[in-house]
């Protein structure tokens, strides 16, 4: 049994702690956060100590590991004060803002020799894990191109809207954009150039169109949360293979499609009874749940993640400002 306590009672505090409480191999004893009255009701709801000072929970020896779901310009801050601590740490994404801070976090949990992951979920949602099979055993072939897409409404449900401020968030580039960049990473490999343009509000980009080359294809992407509150948020992707394709939106009612000659395929992969209560964008628990509970079976082992390292984490985080860069200078970037 591996006991967890959260640092952030936010929408993704309130998301992992619903993870924790289905979970037969974890155990959620407390959770931390500068909003008292917010921490003291999910503290209650999953029946956890509720702490205002995260620097107490991390010295409750009952705490096996921590789960940091700030902000992310405070990431780097809590994981090195979590692993000096002793504690194996899972952070949300992205892993910094800075690849230096990166650096600092992952010889943080070296030094300390604890476990640490950073919590890249597209990786462990279901459709893109079909996906990534798909690819690797080459079931439809070589790959001929990829699109993947991520668009939402203006988030305004972080605590002081950090998220609106790309000073603490790296705006929709770092903070939206860097799954589907993670996730063509994970999926293909680091591509030789790249090409971005978008569209910038107040110091960040609010929405970013990126073409990723390869030798054998090409893989674009985009990311945006410049839309109206209106607007139903959604993931995407349409990969194109010498024998078929394979198709996914969130927003539609068959989300993911498998095409081959004279078949179309419709296979539900999602888990029905893992849906979440926390708000936000997403209803489904489903990549949650399989991010936490691989981060919980890693510590109950002592086994290093494998799926997602702190340094592809790093690189992924590289990678998303290698972007900006690209759409600052409006040239492509050779990697």
């Amino acid at each position: 049994m591996v006991k967890v306590g959260i640092i952030g009672a936010g929408f993704m505090g309130a998301m992992h702690s619903q993870c924790y409480s289905l979970m037969p191999g974890a155990k959620l004893v407390g959770i931390a956060d500068i909003r008292k009255d917010k921490v003291a009701e999910l503290a209650e709801k999953f029946n956890a100590m509720s702490y205002d000072n995260a620097e107490d929970l991390l010295k409750n020896p009952e705490v096996d590991a921590v789960d940091i779901c700030l902000p992310t310009y405070l990431h780097p801050e809590w994981v090195i004060k979590a692993a000096a601590a002793g504690k194996s740490v899972i952070c949300e994404k992205p892993i910094a803002l800075k690849v230096e801070d990166a650096d600092r976090m992952v010889a943080a949990a070296d030094k300390h020799k604890v476990i640490f992951m950073v919590a890249q979920v597209i990786r462990f949602w279901p459709e893109y894990i079909r996906l990534k099979e798909i690819y690797d055993r080459k079931e439809l072939g070589g790959l001929i191109s990829l699109h993947l897409t991520r668009l939402s409404p203006t988030p305004t449900w972080g605590w002081e809207n950090w998220l609106g401020d790309a000073r603490k968030s790296g705006s929709a580039l770092v903070d939206l954009h860097v799954h589907d960049t993670d996730y063509l990473l994970y999926l293909c490999g680091k591509p030789t150039s790249l090409y971005s343009c978008g569209r910038k509000m107040e110091g960040g980009y609010c929405h970013i169109l990126t073409s990723f080359k390869y030798p054998d294809f090409i893989v674009t992407a985009e990311g945006g949360w410049d839309f109206v509150d209106t607007f139903p948020f959604r993931m995407a992707f349409t990969a194109n293979f010498e024998k078929g394709t394979v198709e996914y939106n969130s927003f539609t009612a068959n989300p993911f499609g498998v095409y081959t000659k004279g078949k179309s395929e419709f296979p539900i992969l999602a888990q029905e009874n893992l849906q979440a209560e926390g708000g936000g964008n997403v209803s489904a628990l489903g990549g949650y749940y399989n991010e936490t509970k691989y981060f919980v079976e890693c510590v109950e082992k002592g086994k290093r993640p494998t799926i997602v390292t702190p340094e592809a984490a790093r690189d992924s985080l590289a990678l998303v400002l290698k972007e900006y860069q690209s759409a600052e200078s409006g040239k492509e970037i050779t990697l």
